[in-house]
């Protein structure tokens, strides 16, 4: 099996199958480290699965290479009973054809370009400021070929206004970066924005500017059976329908997509991505 890229993993989690977990402890291996969006959704989200198994869940952070580390080490449990939960809105490096099983969706959340209370007042005055004056096009985010670097790649083609990329470890140094006077403008998700909603404030967001949003998913590996499928779409549609209330007050909405339906959100953001890394030179 050929390396993930580090550029396109934007989060994973892996689970030990509720059912055939032998000590009966689930183990929840999180891509980045504590703090981010994927590890706050990954403890709600056990909290809830812990309840409904009745088994003891944990949360493990395994950092690094944008993802990969996590993503690789799961990817080669072929045939071990496990889960893969999939955070932030897709993996580009894994097409929608990728032998993961889709189990669902459990809950969606806005992308957001933030900047300081003194910038142009909106979108359209903010691109016509960048236009004339360098300062305002720098762009904070969490890594290269990331989903908030496609997004600023794509927002300031559209105002034909150049950018300048700034990659970071994480949402909360990009943020930290803006809120310091470093770089003009963050893209991150809204749950990683909302503990500096006080300091900064949102230029543009999912709906409104930016024309994507993010999604928490449940990935089954290979060879997962239609039963064992349909089984654990019952767990964690329960998990996020618990959860529902937890999730919001950290800038999550709760939903419940299929796997047909899962697989089809990833099949639209692959193919509304593809253009965006051909024309940044990123090989996906």
């Amino acid at each position: 099996m050929s390396r993930l890229a580090p550029f396109f993993f934007a989060a994973l989690v892996m689970f030990s199958s509720p059912a055939l977990a032998n000590d009966g402890q689930i183990t929840l291996v999180v891509g980045f480290a504590a703090g981010g969006t994927s590890s706050t959704a990954a403890r709600i989200i056990a909290e809830s699965v812990e309840q409904i198994t009745r088994n003891s869940t944990v949360v493990e952070n395994r950092p690094g290479a944008g993802g990969a580390i996590a993503a690789d080490w799961v990817l080669r449990q072929r045939g071990a009973q496990t889960l893969l939960f999939m955070s932030s809105t897709a993996s580009l490096k894994t097409s929608p054809q990728s032998e993961l099983v889709p189990i669902g969706v459990l809950a969606t959340f806005s992308y957001v370009a933030v900047t300081k209370a003194d910038a142009p007042a909106n979108l359209a005055a903010y691109m016509s400021g960048a236009s004339r004056e360098e300062k305002y096009r720098t762009v904070a985010t969490a890594g290269a070929g990331s989903i908030p670097h496609l997004i600023g790649a794509k927002l300031f083609s559209e105002y034909g206004v150049p950018m300048v990329h700034v990659p970071y470890q994480g949402s909360a140094p990009a943020i930290l970066s803006v809120a310091g006077g470093h770089v003009a403008l963050a893209i991150v998700p809204f749950p990683d924005f909302l503990p500096f909603q006080n300091t900064l404030r949102i230029l543009a967001q999912s709906g409104s500017g930016i024309g994507t949003e993010g999604w928490v998913g449940i990935f089954a590996p290979p060879e997962t059976s239609a039963e064992e499928v349909a089984r654990l779409s019952g767990i964690f549609r329960k998990a996020s329908e618990q959860s529902r209330e937890k999730l919001r007050t950290v800038g999550f909405e709760q939903v419940w997509r299929s796997g047909a339906e899962t697989r089809a959100m990833h099949e639209k953001d692959h193919a509304q991505w593809q253009p965006v890394l051909r024309v940044l030179g990123v090989q996906p």
